[in-house]
């Protein structure tokens, strides 16, 4: 069995560290755990094309297919939208999907997210810009557009996915609406859903909902049945 991650737009391995270690420590699989180009530790966005990110995510299920015979995915808002995408093309076990970006917040529809000025009092003590600002410099305009391109081509036939599939969401998400996701699971079939109150976008950054993320998915891949 392999288990393929897939990291966000902007991001990189950071991102779904914790969860990797956590769950390597317990269990003993195959993985792949592709950086798009251009992203990372140091990003540069000026010249990569979404294209070029979503075929390092496939480059990466095939060569785990060459290993393993059962693969699930754990794919992180960008790449939640790729795995579920991959699964559509081939064959996978089970679908971990994170904060996937089917969608994303325009700054003109932020009240529309449901936030109580509690919800974005506790967004600001979790100092979420002052942890990513050094990195907002680096991200081109173009980049941007190519992020929403590639998000508009891949989330296409959410129906036609067989995986199992688990969706978690945080309900103080100010980057993808936590109401993307229950419209998402309610066009994969079978699908689960998972909200938890209180947690934003990035996990990583938050101990306890990264304990509760990494929790749900040993559940989830490891002792489902």
């Amino acid at each position: 069995m392999g288990v393929l991650f897939l990291h966000g737009y902007t991001g990189g391995r950071h991102e779904l560290d914790p969860l990797f270690v956590y769950l390597k420590s317990r269990y003993d699989f195959e993985y792949e755990f592709p950086v798009y180009p251009g992203h990372g530790t140091v990003l540069d966005l000026k010249k990569v094309t979404g294209n070029e990110w979503y075929a390092e995510a496939m480059d990466a299920y095939t060569e785990l297919r060459k290993r393993v015979d059962k693969i699930y995915i754990i794919g992180f808002s960008m790449g939640g939208v790729f795995a579920a995408h991959i699964a559509q093309q081939a064959e996978v076990e089970r679908l971990f999907l994170i904060a996937p970006a089917f969608d994303y917040t325009k700054i003109t529809k932020i009240g529309e997210l449901g936030l109580t000025p509690t919800h974005f009092s506790e967004h600001m003590k979790l100092n979420m810009y002052g942890k990513i600002k050094n990195r907002v410099k680096d991200i081109p305009f173009r980049a941007f557009q190519e992020f929403k391109n590639i998000i508009k081509l891949k989330r296409e036939g959410l129906e036609n996915v067989t995986a199992d599939t688990l969706i978690v969401h945080g309900t103080l998400d100010l980057l993808v609406p936590y109401k993307s996701s229950v419209e998402t699971a309610g066009k994969i079939q079978g699908a689960e859903l998972e909200l938890l109150e209180g947690a934003p976008h990035l996990f990583a950054y938050t101990e306890e909902s990264q304990l509760e993320l990494n929790i749900l998915a040993e559940r989830f891949l490891f002792k489902h049945n």
